[in-house]
């Protein structure tokens, strides 16, 4: 009897709306993608693949073009199996952030300059060329990884003001959007998926804008999203007010009150009590740091005001000087909101660990379609292999790779990749017929990737 991957039974769950021919082009791809090592382009995917290629390649080079690929639906699955993993009464924690996918050539559309925050500094800016993809993920905790991971559910391709005006681009957009604009789209999707949740949204200082912060805070009866707070980077020079008068009758309601003491003002002013606190830092570990927080109406011309509370974090010895962080949601505690803004950088750790692992940055697709979904997809196979190495792994311990000169105590990305070949491989094994016969090449499949390690799967029910 053969054995189908449990992998593959995932993804299957999480495309029943593809046709049979789709499904089954897109499960090869897939297969190839996590045997892979190297580039991620159709071509070395079959390469890898190639056992369970029944059909001429150009059908599946069509697959991203051309295929009916209903991707909202595809991640609303994958959401909610996502949403598994986090307790029915915790908040759920989006982590939304740009990457740079470096790309070059003329005919490949939505290609601009931005800036590349890999070889940028806070003196240095250095700008690319390539694709800017927002990215909305999920925060999740596991218990045998050391810190959590950032699982990606939604990516849009990010165009500039001057490029949506392009032929070749208006088949992307057809108007320009921020970075804080598309985020805010895909936080709006998200939250009709789950509408008895509550969501905290993490951003980097470029996604601490008064619209994004309005937004999220609104109080019309009919917006879903006043279930959601914002916790981002904080201006430490940014104008706070007091709640407004009472009205007297005359003239305009006053929408602010007097203008309160900006955060540096407070951190500056000696008088200021700090309170010592030991958080959880960078790196998995604690340190110890003063805060000072205040609260106050977030308010600028054109933009209800938004009340926010913001917090002063002092670490002795930083180089940085003091850092300033706010939450849109004035009940959190200064050690919620440091320590929430903390895990958003494990959406930085998920772009590196596509790129090393997944080859993010080596697609060669050109076309509208393929380009609009080859990065989305790729994005979302590093949060399907997490959520399947969770619910179908019995031991992960027994998946950590150890070397003399690197020791490890958790699971980590590439282990979850190891134990997904060896799962896929496992499918191909026993696929093979004459159980018993002499040992016969399975050529196509690339060295390293089989283990002599053995990882007990669950098998679907």
């Amino acid at each position: 009897m053969d054995t189908v991957s449990t992998l593959l039974g995932v993804f299957a769950s999480c495309t029943p709306e593809l046709t049979v021919r789709t499904a089954a082009n897109l499960a090869v791809l897939l297969r190839g993608a996590v045997l892979a090592a190297g580039s991620r382009t159709v071509t070395a995917c079959l390469v890898a693949a190639w056992p369970w290629v029944a059909r001429h390649w150009s059908v599946y080079e069509n697959v991203g073009r051309r295929a009916r690929l209903p991707m909202l639906a595809m991640a609303r699955r994958l959401f909610l199996l996502i949403l598994l993993l986090i307790p029915p009464n915790a908040v759920v924690e989006l982590a939304t952030d740009d990457t740079l996918a470096r790309r070059f050539g003329l005919h490949v559309v939505g290609i601009g300059l931005h800036r590349d925050a890999v070889a940028s500094s806070h003196a240095y800016r250095v700008l690319s060329p390539g694709h800017k993809w927002v990215t909305l993920a999920v925060v999740v905790r596991l218990p045998f990884c050391s810190r959590p991971f950032a699982l990606p559910i939604l990516s849009v391709l990010y165009c500039a003001r001057k490029l949506t005006k392009r032929s070749r681009a208006k088949r992307l957009y057809r108007a320009h959007r921020t970075p804080p604009e598309l985020a805010l789209l895909m936080v709006r999707i998200v939250v009709r998926w789950a509408p008895e949740r509550r969501f905290r949204l993490l951003g980097d200082g470029g996604y601490a804008t008064h619209e994004l912060a309005a937004a999220l805070c609104a109080a019309s009866p009919r917006e879903r999203l006043r279930w959601v707070s914002l916790v981002s980077r904080f201006p430490r020079k940014a104008a706070t007010y007091a709640p407004p008068p009472p009205y007297s009758g005359r003239g305009r309601r006053p929408v602010r009150g007097a203008k309160l003491p900006t955060p540096t003002q407070v951190a500056a002013d000696p008088t200021t009590a700090w309170t010592r606190l030991r958080l959880r830092w960078y790196g998995g570990r604690r340190k110890k740091v003063g805060v000072c927080s205040g609260t106050g109406l977030w308010y600028r011309g054109g933009c209800p005001p938004t009340r926010v509370r913001w917090v002063v974090v002092r670490v002795p010895g930083s180089e940085r000087g003091d850092e300033a962080f706010f939450s849109t949601d004035v009940a959190m505690s200064p050690r919620e909101i440091v320590e929430s803004f903390v895990r958003r950088w494990n959406i930085e750790t998920t772009f590196q660990e596509t790129r090393a692992h997944l080859g993010l940055e080596t697609l060669r697709n050109r076309t509208p379609n393929a380009v609009r979904r080859s990065v989305p997809m790729l994005l979302a196979l590093y949060s399907l292999l997490v959520v399947w190495f969770a619910r179908h792994v019995r031991h992960p311990e027994a998946c950590v790779r150890r070397t003399p000169w690197y020791p490890k105590s958790h699971v980590t990305f590439s282990d979850m990749l190891a134990a997904a070949r060896e799962d896929i491989l496992r499918e191909l094994i026993s696929s093979r017929p004459g159980v018993g016969a002499p040992c016969q090449k399975t050529g196509g499949v690339p060295a390293g990737h089989a283990t002599t390690r053995h990882v007990t799967i669950r098998q679907p029910a």
